[in-house]
């Protein structure tokens, strides 16, 4: 189980550095763009980092992680799994030295895009749409947009730098060419010049999420590959199936939709038809924004090999997302219903569940409510799971344990009741267990009930014993008073 004291430590010391300067507007764009994806505290975290660079300096002085801790009033691991948000999105760089038991982190702030790179980004537009809603979504996007303005109507009379300055004479330039040369050199192996938007640092995306040579194979043999995918085509690709996610047979066809005649993509027609297939097979919501698998800090088994079967299905819980986990629970792989998966979101961010304990939580309502997520029923033990704040997918498990007790016990006292008075005690002995399906049930969530069984046997013997040892009782006082 990865804690946090593996990576970080409070004595160890960071340096706070930026290439590019963050002003007034970009503390607008992250506060209105930016931090209803990643929350208030990693936006407080950006901004307090921001804070240690002083008027006209790029690089702080050298502090420990305590004094960071004392400032936001934060424990250490809050403010590493916070930063982590900022790193995943592109707005911090983490480089680490260490030098015998020292360790001092560089923290290198980066610029949020722009509003028009923000709206036109695949990624960062289509979650805050689904995260903030349409109507705040274009509230937002028109805070950052102004009206054109037709250019065609008026004349361009603006001067050029010739019209307005003069070149030096050739005998100045020459009188100063080695003080000039000396003094326009730039030592870039220990240098750099702060930039304003040139090199900014983005959010990364692994290439490797998405199968480029089962991408090749699918297209027509008309096309050449190494032409057609440069490298901004091809980071465009992983973005939209990372969003959208669309396998390489689908992408083929929407790429060759999308070709002009020189065998190139116009990359805004392959956005639009992404989109447009989109709608068509999940309607017409966005895709939402979640965690992709449980924290690394909540695992169990990262660090050990399953001996059992309940270990193997943590395994399983901690290492899939909620999403693949319905998909699995198809036969023919059908694609998640648009409901199930806007419960599955709302479990993780109306509810705040991690996703291995809302895997845990899926599978269970799955199993006893004959493969259907009910959503008054999800919610219900969802609500109470985010009560007693469950971190573990074990817990989880242990929990799901007690609600299937319980409900099997409810289920076995509304056949006994309903039965009773009208049918024989064998026909009711049959239909007292039809709730329960046990040979669907993963043996996780019945080895308790099994367990209980032969403690259950003997209550019921001892009653029986007890009742039968009245009944001779009463037997022989009717025969003494006869």
């Amino acid at each position: 189980m990865a804690l946090h004291w593996m990576h970080l430590l409070p004595i160890d010391r960071y340096v706070v550095r930026t290439s590019s300067f963050i002003n007034g507007v970009d503390r607008k764009i992250l506060t209105l763009l930016y931090q209803p994806l990643i929350g208030a505290i990693a936006h407080s975290l950006y901004l307090a980092l921001l804070s240690e660079l002083e008027s006209d300096q790029y690089t702080s002085t050298e502090t420990t992680h305590k004094t960071l801790m004392t400032m936001m009033g934060l424990p250490l691991d809050k403010i590493y799994e916070e930063r982590k948000k900022l790193e995943g999105i592109g707005l911090l760089n983490v480089y680490k030295h260490k030098h015998d038991d020292d360790i001092t982190y560089l923290y290198e702030l980066q610029k949020p895009f722009s509003p028009q790179e923000f709206f036109k980004d695949d990624v960062l537009s289509v979650y805050l749409y689904n995260r903030v809603g349409k109507h705040r979504y274009l509230q937002l996007r028109e805070r950052f947009t102004i009206s054109k303005v037709d250019k065609d109507e008026f004349k361009d009379i603006t001067l050029s730098f010739g019209d307005v300055f003069t070149s030096l004479h050739h005998s100045e330039i020459s009188s100063q060419q080695g003080e000039i040369s000396s003094s326009l050199a730039i030592d870039h192996q220990n240098h750099d010049i702060i930039s304003n938007d040139d090199d900014k640092g983005s959010y990364k995306i692994l290439e490797n999420a998405f199968d480029f040579s089962l991408l090749i194979a699918y297209l027509s043999n008309m096309i050449n590959p190494t032409t057609l995918l440069t490298e901004k085509v091809k980071e465009t690709i992983v973005r939209l199936a990372f969003v959208y996610r669309i396998d390489p047979f689908e992408m083929s066809k929407i790429i060759q939709d999308s070709l002009l005649h020189d065998d190139t993509v116009d990359l805004d027609v392959m956005r639009e038809k992404v989109k447009n297939w989109y709608k068509f097979t999940y309607e017409s919501e966005p895709p939402g924004l979640g965690l992709r698998t449980h924290p690394e800090k909540y695992r169990t088994m990262s660090d050990k090999k399953p001996t059992s079967e309940e270990e193997e299905m943590i395994l399983h819980y901690e290492t899939v997302s909620p999403l693949t986990l319905l998909e699995s629970k198809s036969s023919d792989g059908a694609k998640v219903p648009l409901g199930d998966a806007r419960i599955v979101e709302a479990l993780l961010l109306d509810y705040k569940l991690l996703p291995g304990v809302a895997n845990v939580l899926i599978d269970f309502i799955l199993e006893i409510n004959d493969m259907k997520l009910t959503k008054s029923y999800v919610e219900k033990i969802a609500g109470q799971w985010a009560r007693k704040n469950v971190k573990t997918v074990k817990e989880a498990m242990d929990l799901a344990k007690g609600e299937y007790k319980k409900r099997g016990q409810w289920d076995l006292g509304i056949a006994e009741t309903a039965a009773t008075k009208e049918k024989p005690v064998k026909q009711r002995a049959n239909n007292s267990n039809r709730y329960v399906r046990k040979d669907r049930l993963p043996k996780w969530l019945t080895e308790e009930k099994k367990e209980a069984k032969p403690q259950q046997d003997d209550d019921i013997a001892k009653v029986k014993e007890e009742l039968e040892e009245k009944l001779k009782r009463l037997k022989s006082q009717r025969k003494q008073e006869g």
